[in-house]
């Protein structure tokens, strides 16, 4: 009789249990470790398929504090941060993102992840280091032979890529690209 009175409470923390096991937040390891799954050797590269709608696309690439990298970027489909699809430019969308003139109230632009950046522009981190390793595109050096972005990195950590958008909007984003990322050193 009183294994019946604990059977659903008991089975729904081993559900839960079973959850959080599974379970990978965006910055919060859970249960094991940190450790992404591949880090680059000099020389080596990585492809990633990207989705403008996740808010924190963690790549399983680690990054080596104080290596350089090469990041090129091709847009696969269309951008849009839901009706906005063009600069203010009049140009599809593309990493570089959109000025804070386009949204409809100013105001909206202190809501973005980064005030110092533009709205969709394609951002980077490292787990191990969020706050000291957050840079935008505009930040990277552009390379206009290899169209491509060069950085150091200045810690070690998983690479994380989103674009600049408020949480818990992403759901209203449309595109995808092709992340390629080059260990140079």
């Amino acid at each position: 009789m009183i294994f019946n009175r604990y059977l659903p409470r008991m089975t729904c923390m081993m559900t839960l249990a079973t959850l959080l096991a599974g379970c990978k937040l965006p910055g919060i390891h859970l249960l094991g470790d940190d450790e992404p799954a591949m880090t680059l050797a000099g020389g080596e590269s990585q492809n990633v398929f990207f989705f403008t709608s996740d808010s924190s696309f963690e790549t399983d690439i680690g990054l080596v504090g104080g290596s350089e990298y090469r990041l090129s970027i091709t847009i696969l489909s269309n951008w849009a941060d839901s009706y906005i699809a063009e600069n203010e430019n009049q140009e599809a969308l593309n990493e570089r993102g959109f000025s804070n003139e386009l949204m409809p109230v100013a105001l909206l632009g202190a809501t973005r992840s980064s005030r110092s950046h533009q709205w969709f522009e394609l951002m980077i981190r490292q787990s191990r280091c969020p706050r000291e390793s957050l840079l935008g595109v505009s930040d990277l050096s552009y390379d206009e032979d290899s169209r491509s972005y060069r950085f150091t990195v200045n810690c070690s950590g998983e690479l994380t890529l989103y674009v600049n958008d408020t949480f818990g909007f992403y759901g209203n984003n449309m595109g995808a690209a092709n992340i390629a990322l080059t260990r140079l050193n």
